[in-house]
């Protein structure tokens, strides 16, 4: 698959390419008719298997091969050529190698297709140049020619509503299970279609689709006519990488205005494109951390292991909107009420106790020797009371604390475990919130486990931990307002204005004075070129000050014993400027030297680290994370697309581990959070709008206090 390094769009100055209007997508991935070109007598070739996976289709198909002109191949008549079908078909599947693909695509063109998918690979993904162009003139082709295709080198699509398997994988038509609920796109084919065989255990999937090199449609556009499809509640999205990533928004939109949710998985979350170049920003930065950003930006709720992103779906395509925050654990097991409320616990989800009138139904229900409370224990007696079950969860559920109800299956019946699903479906109906199946039998597929994939309300997974994370998930999502768009600073015009040639870097004082231009409140400083220059400057602004290297040539001064503190008199200033600038002639000796930097010491409070650099997926991102040795031994980060707002900003700074310090930690004062926010969403905005512009900036320290904010350090590095 081609990942990062797709050939095509890129995340530049322009605007990201719309999305794909679905209505144009609707031939070729909910076809009325299919035509298989390339098929073969032999049952295991793809084009034979494609064949055989419409035999539950209703639609015409036709197979197309010149060698079989005339016969029924698989139960579907073959022609000798797509000219010689009697009707337009909607999608042609071509079955034929890489090097006979225009020729159908041009004869798919002749005929007004509706849309291909081809299958073929040895194109991009092979990194050869001559490939790579081969590639580039086939999407070339194809959309000159309004043609959509899917591919190359996918796996396919599915329509299971109408049970149109277009794909190689074998046994499709076996699959049964109702469509409806969750649509999955997936770049990779494979684990689409791993996916797509939760069918067979009675999980409610109607459409899969694979975007393989994404030559022409990739996963945005695919996840996108999802969306307008009326059985999809919710989509599971596996990508790899995207040409551009700005598309991911479009996406997100799309997503919001249809009331529908994403999952999102990324594959490959490597970090091999995060280096530094200058700033500290690009190690903390990783590529990651740009993906996470990105899918909360889109308003997609991201999981991280491919074995949550199925059932964190169906949770979402089957909860709707939460009612509270809070979470009720009903069980018949002491031990599983236990290991729910641990899970719960650690992912920092609200278990409050029961209300008065939830309490005082339990207490009826339960043996003294269960527990009347939450996590709440039936214990085995209920068993004996047949009633006591549906009694105990509509109690909790009628507790307005609570909006999710989570039941651990301990065992599997044959006879009693499919009547409780039953049960807990007709409950759900009757309290109108999500009651989710915890199953921790380990046979996995019990009869239990397949009445609630199959139920259209009853969420089930197989792991506690990942159901208390998408719960957790379930509720950020749905609290988590959009990102509102930040007000341009009045100086960002003259900001803009004042950027650097390209590959440039600007010195400490200049790059502040950029920061100022937009709003960023920077320290007080003076430059000197000369000792008795630098005790003058200090007299002006008071001691004690500060004395850096002033060095276009040099980004760290602290790494040649270019920086020191606590100057109390003129004095110490001149015997500091002379240890600056031998320990500089010393470390860099090529380098020039233009003297010092003269600043008062800033007054006490928190360090952080502001940060930005451009990412070639997703554009300007903006970093704000704690500083000082925390920055780099800790990595406590908080990432977004740029521009953010001030809301947002401040989002961004209590998502930090250390933000209690910024919030009074054990008596210290309060930082003011609005002057930092204000001062991390000016930043942002001048990032935004430099775009290629600005490869990297940094401020490093951002002093934060209740008295407000200063940058005491900058640095900016134009874009090359």
């Amino acid at each position: 698959m081609q990942q990062q390094g797709m050939a095509g769009e890129t995340s530049g100055g322009s605007a990201p390419a719309p999305l794909r209007d679905p209505a144009a997508l609707r031939r070729v991935l909910s076809p009325r008719s299919v035509a298989v070109i390339g098929v073969s007598a032999e049952p295991t070739r793809f084009g034979g298997r494609t064949v055989t996976n419409l035999a539950n289709f209703a639609g015409p198909v036709w197979g197309v091969n010149p060698k079989y002109a005339g016969r029924d191949l698989h139960g579907r008549p073959c022609l000798a050529s797509l000219d010689d079908i009697p009707e337009v078909p909607d999608c042609v599947l071509i079955a034929l190698p890489r090097e006979q693909i225009m020729g159908a695509v041009e004869a798919c063109i002749r005929k007004g297709a509706g849309g291909v998918i081809a299958y073929a690979s040895g194109y991009g993904e092979t990194g050869l140049a001559e490939r790579v162009a081969e590639e580039a003139a086939l999407r070339a082709r194809c959309r000159e020619a309004g043609l959509p295709l899917v591919g190359v080198n996918c796996l396919g699509i599915v329509d299971h509503v109408l049970k149109a398997g277009v794909t190689f994988m074998p046994e499709y038509a076996r699959l049964v299970a109702p469509a409806g609920g969750v649509a999955i796109t997936s770049q990779s084919g494979a684990l689409g279609y791993a996916l797509m065989q939760a069918a067979e255990r009675g999980f409610s999937v109607c459409h899969m689709t694979t975007a393989g090199n994404a030559t022409d449609l990739d996963v945005c556009d695919l996840a996108a006519y999802q969306l307008s499809m009326p059985e999809c509640r919710a989509v599971a999205l596996a990508v790899e990488g995207l040409r551009d990533g700005r598309r991911l928004q479009l996406l997100g939109e799309a997503a919001r205005r249809a009331g529908k949710p994403i999952v999102a998985l990324k594959l490959g979350r490597g970090e091999a494109g995060a280096a530094a170049a200058v700033s500290h920003t690009g190690s903390l930065a990783g590529s990651a951390a740009a993906w996470s950003a990105a899918f909360r930006r889109a308003g997609m709720a991201e999981v991280e292991d491919f074995d949550a992103l199925l059932e964190t779906a169906g949770l979402f395509a089957k909860a709707g909107r939460p009612k509270a925050r809070g979470v009720a654990i009903v069980t018949a097991s002491g031990g599983a009420g236990i290991m729910a409320a641990d899970h719960a616990e650690a992912l920092g989800l609200d278990m409050p106790q029961p209300g008065a009138a939830a309490k005082a139904v339990l207490e009826a229900a339960i043996p003294d020797f269960g527990a009347a409370r939450n996590p709440c224990d039936l214990t085995a007696q209920a068993a004996g009371d047949p009633t006591s079950f549906g009694k105990c969860v509509l109690a909790m559920a009628a507790d307005p604390q609570y909006g999710v109800i989570v039941y651990p299956q301990v065992y599997s019946h044959h006879q009693t475990t499919p009547g409780r699903i039953a049960e807990i479906a007709s409950l759900t109906e009757q309290c109108g919130k999500p009651i989710i199946v915890a199953w921790i039998p380990e046979q996995l597929e019990g009869p239990g486990a397949v009445a609630a994939d199959a139920s259209p309300v009853v969420p089930l997974f197989r792991s506690m931990r990942r159901l208390m994370n998408a719960v957790r998930l379930w509720q950020e999502h749905y609290a988590t307002p959009p990102a509102g768009e930040p007000e341009a600073p009045a100086g960002l015009a003259g900001a803009l204005a004042a950027l650097p040639a390209r590959g440039a870097v600007l010195t400490e004082a200049e790059a502040k004075t950029l920061f100022a231009r937009v709003g960023v409140p920077v320290v007080e400083e003076r430059r000197a070129a000369t000792a008795e220059a630098a005790a003058e400057a200090a007299a002006a602004l008071g001691f004690p000050v500060v004395l850096k290297l002033d060095s276009p040539d040099i980004a760290h001064k602290t790494e040649v014993g270019g920086v020191r503190l606590r100057l109390g008199d003129a004095a110490a200033v001149r015997a500091a400027f002379a240890e600056i600038m031998g320990s500089a002639r010393r470390h860099a000796p090529a380098a020039r030297l233009d003297g010092v930097l003269v600043q008062r010491m800033s007054r006490g409070g928190v360090e952080l680290i502001l940060g930005g650099r451009r990412d070639g997926q997703f554009g300007p991102m903006v970093l704000v994370g704690t500083g000082g040795v925390q920055a780099e031994l800790w990595k406590d980060v908080a990432l977004d697309i740029a521009p953010v707002s001030p809301a947002r900003a401040e989002a961004m700074l209590r998502s930090l581990r250390g933000f209690p310090l910024l919030d009074g930690f054990r008596g210290a004062p309060k930082a003011d959070l609005a002057a930092v926010a204000r001062a991390v969403s000016a930043f942002s905005v001048l990032l935004a709008a430099a775009g290629e512009r600005i490869a990297e900036a940094e401020v490093n320290p951002l002093i934060a206090g209740d008295w407000g904010c200063l940058a005491v350090d900058g640095l900016v590095r134009a874009g090359e």
